[in-house]
């Protein structure tokens, strides 16, 4: 038996059906034996979807909810601000640029949705992988799978492996460190509750920690994803150096989107990612809006 999509403030309940270009007057479809168990492409997870629900009236008002944070930061989202959508504190989201806006409207286009169907809200970090009701389709904000994250949403793929840096200044007692035993002694920092926190405290193990200051000093160095610290440096604090990349421990990590538990949106999601890695839109992306970073140092373990 078919089932009617219901919305609420745009987002989708049984989501799938919501991808559909059909008229608003279509009869409920019957399900068809020759539906297969696993879905070729992007835009046939959305056509068996919606062969197979029913596309109520009004359905051509669903938009594609994609949450990220506010301010929304270089290099992961560029453009400035725009009088369209004023209340986007740096970014403004809608323009699409940068690699996380980029990456977004290419898998938005896979999925089926035009431009003008995407549609963004603010959330904070914490709160994108947190458990529970979620108003939005998916979230992507430079968040890393981790498993105990994924016990309170689901993820998609990656859509960025994540190489963590080592940022300081010019002059600085570790500016040259080269281990990770010459920096047991300094002062780092790194956002609360990211992995670069935790590489510090993991990996790392300094004798002492700190989450801001590097500006004026109170901390020897900051740890963060390898773009953001390119950014940093070259435009935030000019006189900032990549004292290099940190040393990969255990299994690469990764940036995903985060999705409510259960939210039929992952599947389609991940096959519009697969697409664009195996067409190469992706390393394109890639190319455009991050800086090519190969040449930093490896930080010794």
């Amino acid at each position: 038996m078919t089932r009617p999509l219901r919305m609420r403030e745009g987002k989708w309940i049984l989501g799938l059906a919501a991808l559909s270009l059909l008229s608003s007057a279509c009869a409920p479809q019957e399900y068809h034996a020759d539906t297969p168990s696993q879905y070729q492409t992007a835009a046939s997870c959305a056509q068996v979807n919606r062969d197979n629900l029913y596309a109520a009236a009004g359905y051509v008002n669903a938009y594609l909810t994609v949450a990220t944070g506010d301010p929304a930061f270089p290099p992961w989202w560029e453009g400035g601000t725009t009088g369209d959508h004023p209340e986007w504190k740096l970014n403004d989201p809608y323009l699409g640029r940068g690699y996380e806006g980029a990456v977004t409207f290419e898998v938005a286009e896979r999925l089926g949705f035009s431009k003008d169907r995407v549609r963004f809200v603010e959330i904070g970090f914490n709160e994108s992988f947190a458990p529970g009701y979620k108003g939005f389709d998916f979230v992507l904000q430079q968040i890393s799978y981790l498993p105990e994250r994924a016990e309170g949403v689901d993820f998609s793929e990656g859509y960025y492996d994540v190489n963590q840096a080592l940022v300081s200044m010019q002059g600085s007692p570790i500016a040259d460190a080269a281990s990770l035993e010459e920096l047991k002694g300094a002062t780092l920092g790194a956002p609360i509750g990211t992995t670069s926190l935790t590489y510090i405290e993991d990996n790392i193990q300094p004798s002492t920690q700190a989450v801001e200051g590097l500006k004026n000093g109170q901390v020897d160095g900051i740890v963060v994803d390898l773009p953001s610290a390119t950014f940093i440096t070259s435009v935030q604090i000019p006189k900032g150096v990549i004292v290099g990349q940190l040393p990969t421990v255990g299994s690469q990590e990764y940036f995903a989107m985060a999705f409510e538990k259960g939210s039929p949106l992952v599947e389609c999601v991940n096959l519009a990612l697969q697409e664009i890695k195996d067409d190469g839109t992706l390393e394109e992306i890639r190319k455009t809006w991050l800086s090519d970073d190969a040449d930093a140092p490896v930080i010794e373990g």
